[in-house]
């Protein structure tokens, strides 16, 4: 029996759910009829994504017929149930949620509304669905003729429609951390509430209420388009301890000064709760003596402040560089008598002896990111690694891979290109290698 059941309205955003829980690696089953529950070929799938086709049917109707499917598909093997709602609410997000709860038939199970897809580009700020930036009634997506839900407020739509008591918690509450969050839901399911509308801008903070509502200990129910759902099916959906000592961790190197990358480490900033320690150049070409203190300094800051992340980078304090710095740093050059190829060398094989370093005194890192050639070949030079074993793409550019041979065989890899000039690549191969560390 599958561990994941996913009631849709149509098959294409079923099929879409399917897919990203796909990338979970798991085996997916779209289908439309009780009949395909029932047939032996779909009997050993992970997830199973049961399309009603009630998006254009009244509430009544498709209230029926997601109470029967949520009956039928009722297992104590599952552990993660949820209702797929479409991005821009169409159809009866309402009636079918109320239907899922009342199959499922616990009075103390909490749907989890989070309409946020980053992905799309769509975000909810203030109970308000924005797509781009923009309200959802004001964009494209808003013109479509079926769209039922007129104001684009999903947070009123639960509070003022729903049957049963309904909350929204705001972005405001995401600055307390997860622990807080996790105290907030408990409290509201504790005082009778049946759903909780989440704000959401990013696939972290999707990440934060993924974690906060299994902190929590409530009895659930995901409410999404999509991404809520895979992320919260990630984190259960496998035999791993809940230590944040043994959560496996990320490590990257961004070297140099362009400004494209220096763009995607802000974009990383804003969308990850990412340990950014600044490396000083400078001092990685100021004699010996100055060249190790400066990599011992950023191991040991590194390996120390860890604990309470994720993911941490080595960044160089050139990133971003203004024309007058990268002549001043010319100037240095000058003054030491080394040419930018020379110094780029030099730099490049610390950071290379920074992530020998880091991977020495932390065994939970489980994969590494670096831009640009020479700090991959630097850091493999130093692993004592054969090269890599490439096993994907994540994105143009940017591919996915293994250490190949030396200390750290099958370290899991993320190499990008100093060209990707797009500002999400870093974040986008971030959460690449967080599916398939399944954190």
């Amino acid at each position: 029996m599958a561990e994941c059941v996913v009631i849709a309205d149509e098959i294409t955003g079923g099929s879409a759910v399917g897919a990203l829980l796909e990338k979970n690696n798991c085996s997916v089953c779209s289908i439309m009829s009780a009949k395909g529950l029932k047939d032996p070929q779909t009997a050993n799938f992970d997830c199973f994504v049961y399309s009603t086709n009630s998006r254009n049917l009244t509430q009544e109707q498709s209230y029926q017929l997601v109470f029967y499917a949520g009956r039928l598909l009722k297992n104590p093997q599952v552990k993660v149930y949820a209702k797929r709602i479409d991005p821009s609410l169409r159809g009866n997000a309402c009636s079918e949620t109320q239907a899922l709860l009342d199959a499922l038939g616990d009075n103390d199970r909490v749907a989890i509304v989070v309409p946020a897809f980053p992905a799309l580009k769509r975000s909810t700020v203030g109970g308000y669905i924005l797509v781009d930036g923009k309200p959802l009634q004001k964009s494209l997506v808003g013109m479509d003729e079926i769209t039922q839900q007129a104001s684009g407020r999903v947070a009123d739509l639960f509070t003022e429609k729903f049957r049963y008591h309904a909350e929204a918690l705001h972005l405001k509450e995401f600055l307390h951390g997860t622990g807080y969050l996790a105290e907030r839901i408990a409290d509201l399911a504790s005082r009778g509430a049946r759903a909780i509308v989440f704000d959401a801008t990013s696939q972290e903070e999707i990440n934060m209420i993924a974690d906060a509502v299994l902190q929590s200990g409530i009895k659930y129910l995901a409410v999404d388009p999509g991404p809520f759902t895979a992320t919260i099916a990630r984190k259960v959906m496998r035999d791993r301890q809940n230590n944040e000592e043994h959560k496996p961790r990320i490590f990257g190197m961004i070297g140099g000064s362009n400004p494209l990358i220096s763009a995607q480490v802000e974009q990383l900033r804003l969308e990850e709760k990412v340990l950014l320690v600044s490396v000083r150049n400078k001092d990685l070409l100021d004699g010996d003596q100055k060249r190790m203190a400066e990599i011992d300094r950023v191991v040991n800051e590194i390996a120390t402040r860890f604990s309470d992340y994720t993911v941490a980078f080595a960044v160089s304090d050139h990133l971003g560089a203004n024309t007058q710095q990268i002549s001043e740093f010319d100037s240095f050059l000058l003054n030491t008598n080394r040419t930018r190829v020379e110094a780029l060398d030099l730099i490049s094989t610390a950071y290379g002896e920074i992530a020998s370093g880091v991977l020495q005194k932390r065994n939970d890192i489980k994969a590494v990111y670096t831009t640009g050639a020479e700090y991959t070949v630097a850091v493999c030079r130093e692993l004592k690694s054969l090269g890599l074993k490439i096993k994907g793409q994540v994105l143009p550019l940017t591919a996915y891979a293994e250490i190949l041979g030396g200390n750290y065989n099958g370290l899991k890899y993320v190499t990008t290109a100093s060209s990707a000039t797009d500002t999400n690549t870093l974040v986008d191969a971030i959460q690449y290698l967080k599916r398939k560390l399944e954190i």
